[in-house]
């Protein structure tokens, strides 16, 4: 019975099964190469909501006498919930990533402070720091983009409702200022989605196989 193994022989067991690859660093370095590589699937499709929504904006916004005016804010609806729920899938895959990372990062720490090898301990540090760097920067881009995010939606959900109040031809020109502001700001949301798909993939690619 493996209670019965003497000390030495428990070593032997453990390390034969790291050798084996069975260790639970490659399961962590497996986890966050799995978690990473969601995101800029997610962030891509994010990106071709908010290019809907754009154009649903620019129609209503260069809208006269002869468009239906209920057509275009029905499809402006259908698109601003498509970016809603493409940018909630963005900011979930992204947490699940930067989760995993840290998660990896404090183990991986854990375990290499066992090492008595001091040049094996500095290599495994230096390793240790690029996949932290890697992760912070996940982190960060996905603050930004919550902000930017977060207040592209409120502005957006805003410019809805003022339209679902008054969609007659003054009404919608009178909300043409906002709108002018939402699709001037798009490139600032892109460039969110971007930044965070990219920093995304550099964590992939410091732990994957």
């Amino acid at each position: 019975m493996l209670k019965s193994l003497s000390f030495p022989a428990t070593i032997l067991v453990c390390s034969l099964a790291v050798i084996a690859g069975c260790g639970t660093g490659q399961d962590r370095s497996a986890a966050t190469t799995k978690a990473t590589a969601t995101v800029p699937a997610d962030a891509n499709k994010a990106t071709s909501s908010l290019d809907q929504v754009v154009m649903s904006l620019k129609s209503i916004r260069d809208a006269n006498d002869q468009n239906n005016l209920k057509k275009l804010f029905a499809n402006l609806q259908t698109h601003a919930n498509g970016l809603e729920g493409t940018l909630a899938d963005v900011e979930a895959s992204s947490a699940s990533a930067v989760a995993a990372g840290k998660d990896q990062i404090e183990k991986w720490h854990k375990d290499a402070d066992t090492f008595t090898d001091a040049d094996l301990r500095k290599a495994s540090s230096q390793r240790e720091g690029e996949l932290r760097k890697s992760v912070d920067e996940l982190s960060s881009s996905r603050s930004t983009l919550a902000t930017v995010g977060t207040a592209y939606r409120a502005k957006l959900a805003e410019t809805l409702k003022a339209l679902d109040l008054d969609l007659s031809q003054q009404g919608v020109k009178s909300v043409n200022a906002i709108v002018s502001r939402l699709i001037n700001d798009e490139p600032d949301l892109r460039s969110a989605l971007t930044e965070v798909a990219e920093k995304s993939q550099a964590v992939n690619k410091v732990v994957r196989p």
